[in-house]
């Protein structure tokens, strides 16, 4: 196998060049301290024309993760990011647990206060170095991620970056943890040599177990009810398409429940909606596919003598403390494999009844008319307000989206879009992390810098999403996203919640409601005024299309960010 030869390098340079042979392309970062000897590798290699991981500065650590979450999104390759020491790990938090629930890959590293007090190039050299230092850095963030590593020594180092990208992107992927002392990344190597792309490959596509794909292929195929619940099918693009042929093949209804990605494309003959709770009580068979909550059991349960099968990379979730959706069979696969594997037997199964499919054909097919008829008649309703609705928004970004890549941290409808074109479609806020979808647009516009990128954002989960830190990044990087921030005026989500409780409560007659409720109106579209971008407010519904038109020439013609501050009703 090729290898490459460093002379005179630190482990700092030797680092970085490893990163980019095992096909990083950014080091999001949030500098400190600790980064002296990165940031000297970055200058010098820009100094002689050399090519490493391209450094971007996130002013705030949400930023960083965002982006490279982002980026992976669409890239599908893992990226690195970079804070300072325990304080930058702690703002990245919220971060790494959204990576970790939606189960994709990342390098998250971070410096290490100097373990020495003096004698060695890169030992402590500031105030800050003795109160930053803590026991267990790690133990912040262990929880949140697959692994990690303190890396101690220069000999180790290829080991310890080809074990911490492997350790990231095996199945089921999430965030890895590294971090890097300063007096190791500031040693010198006279020489360091490293293999061309490593030797740690990690194992392929997991196939369900025969017995149990034949007993779940038997129970769907003989099925008079049967309902598919999926909610991140869509990470893999493979696995949607696969859903869709199965679906199709044995007129199986699927329900997206929170789905993260384009789960099916919406304009597929069977799918039914978002809402699982009409249809799960009537199900005879129940296939859960890459979901963490197939429903609410608040909300509704199956029916008694109902199976339910989970399929899924790990289906049943052991890094959740507790759930315990009811589960007759459990195939751990790979999705995309896993679907096939079962339509394979489905079409061979003893219980395969031609008329059968073709009755819960007919079934579906009311079912959907009935559906596509209700969300008419809630657009007509829409309609007649004089202030703008989610639905308004929804649908004047249908109307021009076209094959943008969207991401919803809103009360966007995408039940009311178009989308059918997988990987078009992003809902990665898993763990509640908010403020995500703000840089994690910003990364999927480097990752694919030809495409319209629109992040929707609530009022709420702008604030949280560090907006001043995302527009300098926007501008300082030339990612022209268009911004439509829904501003209701509060928090939505936990008005949704305390009604749900409280129905009829001192909360619900509340005005303002108590921790709710924003009082100042807030020009969110003057954050434009500081960056270069484009700004505008909107309130009225007629005037909505034509403004959106007018962002989108700044985004699509001037290259500029774009936001539109909507003033819209709650829910």
């Amino acid at each position: 196998m090729e290898s490459v030869t460093l002379r005179n390098v630190t482990v700092a340079e030797a680092y970085l060049h490893l990163l980019l042979d095992r096909g990083i392309d950014y080091f999001f970062a949030n500098a400190g301290t600790d980064f002296a000897p990165l940031i000297e590798a970055f200058a010098k290699a820009d100094s002689e024309g050399t090519r490493l991981p391209r450094p971007v500065t996130a002013p705030h650590e949400n930023v960083a993760v965002s982006m490279a979450l982002g980026h992976t999104l669409v890239s599908g390759k893992p990226q690195a990011v970079m804070v300072h020491v325990n304080v930058g790990t702690a703002n990245a938090l919220c971060g790494i647990l959204n990576t970790n629930r939606i189960r994709l890959p990342m390098l998250f590293t971070a410096g290490r206060t100097p373990i020495l007090e003096s004698g060695m190039a890169g030992a402590r050299g500031s105030f800050i170095h003795w109160p930053q230092e803590m026991y267990d850095q790690a133990g912040m963030v262990r929880e949140a991620v697959k692994w990690d590593y303190e890396l101690r020594n220069s000999q180790q180092l290829e080991a310890v970056v080809d074990r911490a990208l492997s350790m990231a992107t095996m199945s089921p992927a999430g965030p890895v943890y590294l971090t890097l002392p300063r007096e190791v990344l500031a040693a010198m190597l006279p020489e360091f040599t490293y293999r061309r792309d490593g030797r740690q490959a990690i194992p392929g596509p997991a196939l369900g177990t025969p017995s149990a794909v034949a007993e779940a292929a038997g129970l769907l195929a003989g099925a008079r009810n049967p309902l598919a619940i999926t909610s991140a099918v869509g990470r893999d693009q493979a696995a949607t398409a696969a859903l869709a042929e199965l679906c199709q093949a044995f007129a199986l209804p699927v329900v997206t429940y929170n789905p993260r990605f384009v789960e099916l494309p919406s304009d597929h003959p069977m799918h039914l909606g978002t809402e699982p709770a009409p249809l799960v009580e009537d199900a005879d068979v129940i296939l859960v596919v890459e979901a963490t909550a197939p429903w609410l059991p608040g909300q509704c349960r199956p029916r008694l003598g109902a199976k339910v099968i989970h399929l899924g990379e790990d289906p049943l979730y052991p890094e959740l403390p507790m759930r315990s959706f009811p589960c007759d069979i459990a195939i751990k696969a790979d999705p995309a494999a896993g679907l096939r594997q079962l339509a394979e037997a489905m079409a061979v199964s003893p219980a395969a009844d031609a008329g059968l499919v073709e009755d819960r054909r007919r079934r579906v097919t009311a079912q959907r008319a009935a559906l596509d008829q209700s969300r008419d008649a809630a657009w007509k309703q829409a309609q007649a307000s004089s202030q703008i609705t989610s639905l308004h928004i929804s649908k004047a970004i249908d109307a021009v989206k076209g094959e943008a890549l969207v991401f919803k941290e809103s009360g966007l409808r995408g039940d009311h879009m178009r989308f059918t074109t997988p990987g078009t479609y992003f809902f990665a806020g898993a763990a509640g992390g908010l403020g995500w979808s703000l840089g994690a647009a910003l990364g999927a516009q480097m990752a694919a810098p030809d495409k319209l990128v629109i992040s929707t954002v609530g009022d709420g989960s702008y604030m949280f999403g560090t907006p001043l830190a995302v527009h300098y990044v926007a501008a300082e990087q030339r990612l022209p996203v268009l911004f439509v921030v829904f501003n209701n005026k509060g928090w939505h989500a936990v008005r949704r919640s305390t009604r749900g409780m409280y129905r009829d409560g001192y909360s619900a007659r509340a005005k303002p409601e108590p921790l709710t409720d924003f009082g100042p109106d807030m020009r969110y579209e003057h954050m434009m005024e500081i960056v270069g971008g484009y700004g505008e407010c909107v309130s009225d519904p007629d005037d909505l299309p034509k403004a959106l038109d007018r962002a989108l020439d700044a985004v699509k013609g001037e290259g500029r960010q774009a936001l539109l501050n909507v003033q819209c009703l709650p829910g």
